[in-house]
């Protein structure tokens, strides 16, 4: 095992070595490209750097979709995008994850329940479900002082964790009209504080005081014996937890010589601490590693 280390190190050594004394200067404006959802939080954690590298960009991030078609015709240079797992990726393209969106299942702290499937969820939210669950009972969740569920989302301060969620769990359905909408995430939270047989989906959670944070398993049509997963950084990252969306920096091959070095101020250690600040979790170190390593190795 040992024979192999020594090769991986020097290419890696030879890879940095070529690019510190050939740097390439980047000149004209970079113009950057993607996803709407991620525009202010990326734009915020990459400015400074930018300014202190002295490296000129442009923004117009308009969409996922929009991004693609513009590093295909060459009107954008660097696009960050979401792609959800298991949808096809574009082809042609080099791509790197940075960062995960997600959706959080909580209940109260006085809740018993530690872990719910997508097709229960689906029973207790969806306008179309064949067989509703309204109770606590009814998932075997037998406790005196827990009533009929309370199920509640937020939808004006998180409707990307609502499409999210419909998308993932709810295969697509409309939400039923029992559903509490709340007009904020805090504003749910508070009810969950204060209601033991509520529920709720919502956005990234800092403080879980009072709360608790369900474990999901992905189940197809009805309830399976899948293992349940709770969001942390390397079940998100892995693929084994289902309410999350990656995001990742996409390029063109060829363009990586000319790209590389704000490639790497996207990937470095400093966005994804910003990242980590907002209502993104950026991958583990250990993947963007990984991605410096396969840009150093480009020719």
């Amino acid at each position: 095992m040992k024979k192999y280390i020594l090769p991986i190190s020097a290419v890696l050594f030879i890879a940095l070595s070529a690019f510190a004394a050939n740097p390439i200067k980047i000149t004209g404006p970079i113009k950057i490209t993607g996803s709407d959802i991620i525009s202010k939080d990326i734009q915020y954690a990459l400015t400074p750097l930018l300014k202190q590298n002295a490296i000129e960009t442009e923004f117009n991030m308009g969409g996922s979709f929009l991004g693609t078609k513009a590093l295909d015709n060459k009107s954008a240079d660097i696009a960050i995008i979401a792609i959800p797992n298991g949808a096809k990726k574009p082809k042609d393209l080099m791509l790197f994850p940075i960062a995960f969106k997600h959706a959080v299942v909580a209940v109260n702290i006085a809740n018993p329940i530690e872990e719910i499937s997508t097709a229960q969820l689906a029973r207790i939210y969806s306008a179309r479900t064949a067989k509703r669950v309204e109770s606590w009972q009814d998932l075997d969740i037998n406790n005196a002082s827990l009533k009929n569920i309370m199920p509640l989302t937020t939808s004006l301060s998180d409707p990307i964790i609502v499409e999210m969620f419909r998308y993932i769990a709810l295969k697509g359905q409309p939400i039923g009209s029992w559903v509490n909408i709340t007009k904020s995430r805090n504003e749910a939270l508070a009810i969950l504080k204060g209601n033991n047989s509520a529920i709720a989906v919502v956005g990234k959670i800092e403080n879980q005081d009072m709360l608790k944070i369900l474990a999901i398993s992905l189940s197809e049509g009805t309830d399976s014996n899948r293992y349940a997963f709770r969001p942390d950084r390397d079940n998100i990252f892995n693929g084994d937890y289902p309410l999350a969306i990656p995001f990742y920096v996409a390029v063109k091959k060829s363009e990586v010589p000319r790209l590389k070095s704000i490639l790497k101020l996207i990937l470095s250690d400093e966005v994804a601490s910003t990242l980590d600040s907002s209502d993104f979790i950026s991958v583990p170190k250990n993947s963007r590693k990984k991605s410096i390593f396969e840009l150093d190795i480009v020719k």
